[in-house]
């Protein structure tokens, strides 16, 4: 799968109000499907992405240009995970480490990728 499938299969699944718990987490759900970012901190420049909420009051952004950077480490035989996302997003890491866990269940959710341990892998390398 490419990351134009990939993309494609996350718009047509991810909805507001869609679930991206883990086993062991509360409250993450999709809050909008098509926000722009805008942070120096970040280095996001009229982004679009997801808005998601992290527990009852707090919210991150996804970017779609993030979720492209993780798919891309995803489709590696290594899989994804919280040592390459902090490795690429520090700051992000840094500020909310639920951001591994929400981009990775976000690949859950569209069908891409099944969580195996603390690792995110494709569910299959052949489509």
């Amino acid at each position: 799968m490419d990351w134009n499938q990939a993309r494609d299969k996350i718009r047509t699944q991810l909805k507001v109000g869609t679930d991206l718990n883990t086993p062991a987490s509360n409250y993450r759900f999709v809050k909008s499907v098509d926000s722009i970012f805008n942070s120096e901190r970040y280095g996001y420049h009229n982004e679009r992405g997801f808005v998601v909420s992290i527990g009852r009051s707090n919210n991150i952004g996804i970017p779609w240009c993030m979720l492209e950077e993780c798919f891309l480490q995803l489709n590696s035989p290594d899989g994804y995970d919280g040592t390459f996302f902090r490795q690429h997003f520090p700051l992000q890491a840094r500020d909310h480490g639920c951001h591994i866990h929400v981009v990775g269940q976000i690949f859950v959710a569209a069908g891409i990728a099944k969580l195996e341990g603390r690792r995110y892998h494709m569910i299959s390398r052949n489509n």
